[in-house]
């Protein structure tokens, strides 16, 4: 079963349950929310058992299912009054709804549904908050790009402040199980967006382009208006395709004053040419995979002509120039991705002018091989935020360390 089907990308060396690589680096991704409220894991796996390996029905039938009961534990809590368990199941049932639009077309009614969902359930978890998750939308090209802003406190002193920008598939309410509360509890604010392709931005026109610094500009725009953000201390971290988003940003936008890339990927083209094989011609999961990604970059699955459009704009305006960028950079990667990912992430910080600039590896024994080590959000934050706390001369370590945060 291990052969059976070639994954999307090169993301794990390790099995956590399914043969399917890209289920089972999904499922790594739904359990590893735990960090943050987001998952448990007797839960995940109990759901998974009943999966059937390399069937997206049975993929998604089993966590729709699990979403609606926790949703209905949280419902219950509420009505008692015990705010903080409401809030835990919220922050899971939202998980739950996520987890079948990994595997879905996003053309089917199902999919805005669970969409629907999930925000609804991550909304009412953040409003149980404290301070409460602001729900803000960002100006972008007479659109508005949803997005959310969790601060450190109410005392409107100016804070630094990280943006998260997420990957290809992701939804803005993925970034914050990504950092969960570690950026607010470590003296940052923290803000994400849905940027164009993002989300269910993809219905409204908004696809995926060559040139995504043009809305990330957007968001640096938002986060500057805010009282409560130190411009001297504006920091961005970009996940997966993100961490080639956020390079392109960086290089065009000097208000960028830190950033972390994971992994830094300079040239998309290279990178997607690399990892093509035979997946998706008999694998169900791989089409539906496909699908969603044809979708977010506006072209059909049958669309050769737009597709080779796409394609040469990418090959002229999507490469990003490491040694005009700036700030300080920390570049990371999990040691079980694709040989040509971890190439780029050594090329890239080879390439980068500035001394405060970091490389950093990280291993199976530490528990961070898996890509953007989705399974060790724990070991994520603490390398980003002592990076930063570095670069910006906070001294907020001391202050973690007391609270015992990770």
């Amino acid at each position: 079963m291990e052969n059976k089907w070639e994954p999307m990308a090169q993301r794990s060396q390790q099995k956590r349950h399914f043969g399917h690589k890209d289920m089972d680096y999904y499922l790594s991704w739904i359990v590893g929310r735990q960090t943050y409220a987001g998952s448990d894991p007797a839960e995940c796996l109990a759901a998974a058992s009943r999966i059937a390996d390399g069937d997206p029905q049975s993929w998604q039938a089993e966590w729709a299912q699990l979403a609606r009961r926790v949703e209905d534990q949280a419902h219950t809590a509420l009505s008692a009054g015990d705010r903080l368990s409401a809030r835990g199941a919220y922050l899971r049932a939202c998980t739950y709804y996520r987890a079948p639009l990994f595997i879905m077309n996003p053309r089917d009614a199902a999919f805005r549904e669970g969409w629907q969902k999930l925000q609804s359930c991550f909304r009412k978890a953040a409003s149980l908050l404290d301070p409460p998750l602001e729900i803000i939308e960002v100006p972008f090209g007479g659109n508005m790009l949803q997005a959310y802003f969790w601060k450190v406190d109410d005392s409107g002193r100016k804070r630094p402040t990280l943006i998260v920008i997420g990957g290809m598939e992701t939804f803005a309410e993925d970034c914050y199980f990504i950092t969960g509360p570690a950026g607010p509890r470590r003296g940052y604010n923290v803000m994400t967006a849905d940027l164009p392709g993002q989300g269910v931005n993809p219905d409204a026109g908004l696809f995926l382009e060559a040139r995504m610094e043009i809305p990330l500009k957007a968001v640096v725009d938002y986060a500057l208006s805010r009282p409560e953000v130190d411009p001297d201390h504006l920091a961005v971290f970009g996940f997966s395709w993100g961490g080639h988003i956020v390079l392109k940003g960086a290089q065009h936008d000097p208000r960028i004053k830190a950033l972390i890339a994971n992994p830094p990927m300079p040239d998309v083209f290279r990178a997607a040419l690399a990892q093509q094989t035979a997946h998706g011609k008999g694998d169900p999961v791989g089409k539906r995979i496909f699908e969603q990604l044809a979708w977010r970059f506006g072209v059909g699955t049958g669309d050769i002509l737009r597709r080779l459009v796409k394609g040469f704009e990418y090959l002229l305006f999507a490469r990003a120039n490491c040694s005009a960028i700036r700030c300080p950079t920390l570049c990371m990667a999990g040691e079980g991705e694709a040989k040509v990912t971890l190439a780029l992430a050594r090329e890239c910080h080879e390439q980068l002018p500035n001394p405060s600039s970091k490389l950093v590896i990280l291993t199976a024994e530490q528990g961070g091989e898996a890509h953007c080590q989705v399974n060790n959000l724990s070991l994520l934050n603490q390398v980003i935020f002592d990076w930063l706390d570095e670069v910006f001369h906070q001294g907020l370590r001391s202050c973690a360390a007391k609270e015992g945060v990770p």
